[in-house]
């Protein structure tokens, strides 16, 4: 059986992780015209030209600028969605993966710009699995109303 102090716990995390990650979003999503249409090209240049990661910049340089429409889509988007999914307890450990992905991104891409950018990415990281390895969506998120309908030996997280 489930200690629901746990669970309580990791909802409490998860919450938190995505009211993280929608604050970082919300700059983007407010001025989303600006950002899509150049913001986001000036931002990866710039990470581009100081990156210490050699294969990084040349993946930033050759892929994600060539691509930069594409890109800001999917940043702006992928943002929001990772935050409003644990934020809502919804595909929890799906989003948790986004958000390890999106984080092991942003570190290699500007964590060289501000001291504290890869103990926060790390710190998120550790978080995010953290939320995978507890079931977080289980508890207090609309996870939690799909998995008490199924029988146990059914569930998958």
């Amino acid at each position: 059986m489930r200690d629901y102090r746990v669970g309580a716990w990791g909802a409490l995390l998860r919450a938190a992780v995505g009211g993280v990650w929608l604050f970082e979003a919300y700059p983007q999503i407010s001025s989303s015209s600006a950002y899509l249409s150049q913001g986001f090209a000036a931002a990866v240049q710039a990470m581009a030209a100081g990156t210490p990661w050699q294969a990084y910049r040349q993946f930033l340089l050759s892929v994600v600028l060539t691509h930069a429409s594409v890109f800001s889509y999917l940043t702006l988007v992928g943002n929001a969605l990772v935050g409003l999914c644990l934020l809502l307890g919804l595909l929890t450990p799906y989003a948790a993966l986004a958000g390890i992905l999106l984080n092991v991104n942003y570190a290699l891409a500007a964590g060289w710009m501000d001291r504290m950018n890869y103990p926060l990415n790390g710190l998120l990281i550790a978080t995010e699995m953290v939320i995978i390895a507890v079931g977080a969506g289980h508890v207090a998120g609309i996870d939690a109303l799909f998995t008490a309908s199924r029988p146990r030996s059914a569930r998958r997280y």
